[in-house]
């Protein structure tokens, strides 16, 4: 039987996640190292986006697309030595992310498409990249309100 783990967020309310949906990022993320367990929570009403929440704390969540869905031929070249966090994996194991960033006051939103969060599902483990390909930025433009 799985276990459930019920966290609160100031954004999001309290939400009860299977422990199995639980992914650890060894190293954390850029500027978050310190925090490594992490799960991907979709809300119907935030769609296209997901929430990648922190179970080390909980009101540090970040939200995330899939990169996708900003550039559809989205695709870095990331070696099996810059993904060395992610165990042993096939291509089809992986989740891809970007991690977006909101700018009411120009009312902008960008994705950071230069260091995405890949997920290895089935080792449920984690990693931020930093490309070193300069196709993509940090702050890729993809919606203007």
């Amino acid at each position: 039987m799985d276990k459930k783990i019920t966290v609160k967020n100031l954004q999001l309310g309290t939400l009860t996640i299977d422990s199995d949906k639980i992914s650890t990022f060894p190293e954390g993320l850029i500027g978050f190292e310190e925090l490594t367990r992490f799960a991907i929570i979709d809300l119907e009403e935030y769609e296209p986006f997901q929430w990648l929440l922190s179970i080390d704390d909980p009101d540090i969540t970040f939200p995330i697309i899939s990169p996708i869905l900003v550039i559809d031929d989205y695709n870095p070249e990331i070696s099996r030595a810059e993904a060395y966090n992610l165990g042993e994996f096939e291509d089809e194991d992986l989740l891809m992310y970007a991690i977006v960033t909101i700018r009411p006051e120009m009312r902008l939103v960008t994705a950071n498409l230069k260091g995405p969060v890949i997920i290895n599902h089935k080792q449920r483990l984690g990693q931020q990249i930093v490309l070193t390909d300069d196709r993509y930025s940090t702050n890729h433009e993809f919606m203007k309100g």
